[in-house]
Parts: structure tokens; C-alpha cells; sequence
């Protein structure tokens, strides 16, 4: 074989490993974005049972095993209702959403809102 000809078949076989790593690096990227967008939907998986069985248990649950939810879903509330001081309104009752000063529901989930902002 004279150079050239081995030059040749050396691009060649250069190209079919370039290309061969390259549909291997794409399918890693797809099965990598799949992997990452079920990870996501497993922590919501989670964080809604989690919720569900915070929400059965709280009545039941023994002293102290809930306690720092109940700080934190507390400051939560406290702290929207800051801002809504802040913005001229208030926290809805049931979600937590900011509800503009004078509105009859919530926005988010519906609730009636009867002489929230009387005072």
C-alpha cells in the first residue's frame, strides 16, 4: 500500500470513530436529560406523599415530630403576609397566596375571602 492509501483508510477509520462517539455522546444525552426529568418528577413524587402524610398525621402525631414543619409552614405564613402588608394586601387564609387589597377569592385556590379585609 503506498502512503496515500493508508492515509485514506486511516481518515477513514477516523471518521467512523468520531462518528461512532458521537452517537454515543448524544445517546448519553438523552438518556441523561430522561434520567434528570424523572429525578424531578420523583422529588415531586415524594414531596406530595410527604405532604399527604404530613397533612393525615399532624392531628396524631406524637409531641415535637412535626415541630419544625409547623415553624417553618408558620414564618412562611408570617412572611407572606409582610409582603402583603408591603404590597397593600394580604395572605389567603387557605394558600398562602397574596391576595390584592378588596378581592372576594383567592386567586389560586377559589376560597372566599367574606370580611378578610375588614378590620
Amino acid at each position: 500500500m503506498g502512503f496515500f492509501e493508508d492515509l485514506s483508510e486511516s481518515i477513514v477509520s477516523a471518521t467512523k470513530d468520531v462518528t461512532s462517539m458521537a452517537q454515543t455522546a448524544g445517546e448519553n444525552t438523552k438518556l441523561l436529560y430522561e434520567k434528570k426529568t424523572k429525578e424531578a418528577e420523583l422529588a415531586k413524587l415524594f414531596e406530595a406523599l410527604g405532604k399527604k402524610v404530613y397533612e393525615e398525621q399532624k392531628e396524631t402525631a406524637t409531641e415535637g415530630q412535626f415541630d419544625e414543619i409547623e415553624a417553618c409552614l408558620t414564618r412562611i405564613n408570617w412572611l407572606n403576609e409582610e409582603m402583603m402588608k408591603n404590597k397593600g394586601g394580604k395572605a389567603c387564609p387557605k394558600c398562602g397566596t397574596l391576595i390584592k387589597t378588596g378581592a372576594s377569592f383567592c386567586s389560586n385556590c377559589g376560597e372566599k375571602l367574606d370580611g378578610m379585609f375588614e378590620e
